[in-house]
């Protein structure tokens, strides 16, 4: 009997870690976006007043999310030896990992004025993504860990 209240609290408790990491991700998504716009802004206000060159930016940026700190490192490693950037896409999907990856490639290739206008279409694009991840977020980050608490529980009251 003890046997199968220890599975079944072992069962429920890798349920809730199983959530928790969904929610972490989820959490962790809508924060790379909105710590990518903050890039975006500042570059753009570079652009804008001290044209400051954009490895200088990107080294300078002290980003909070962990893809964007690589991509930044990768970006501004390969723009400063001449060679083309081709960050790591992470855990984005296809759609959006062609956006950003696309994105963050062309910076620095047009006149400032150009890519002004560049960058606010970028941030415009990436805003919908960003959007997108905070409201899933908001509406399941949360549930995904008392879902698969529930399930673990299911699991259990099944191998009872």
């Amino acid at each position: 009997m003890t046997d199968k209240l220890l599975m079944a609290v072992c069962l429920g408790c890798l349920g809730a870690l199983i959530g928790y990491a969904v929610c972490v991700r989820m959490k962790r998504k809508a924060e790379y976006y909105d710590d990518l716009d903050g890039f975006l802004r500042t570059y753009a206000e570079s652009l804008s007043f001290s044209m400051d060159t954009l490895p200088e930016v990107m080294s300078a940026y002290p980003a909070r999310s962990p893809l964007l700190s690589r991509q930044l490192f990768e970006c501004t490693s390969a723009i400063r030896s001449g060679t083309k950037p081709a960050p790591a896409a992470g855990w984005l999907n296809g759609e959006e990992k062609s956006a950003v990856i696309g994105g963050l490639t062309e910076l620095g290739t047009r006149s400032s004025s150009v890519e002004k206008g560049a960058v606010e279409n970028f941030r415009l694009k990436l805003g919908a993504y960003g959007k997108r991840a905070a409201e899933r977020y908001a509406k399941t980050g949360k549930a995904a860990v008392k879902l698969g608490f529930l399930a673990g529980l299911l699991a259990a009251v099944i191998f009872w």
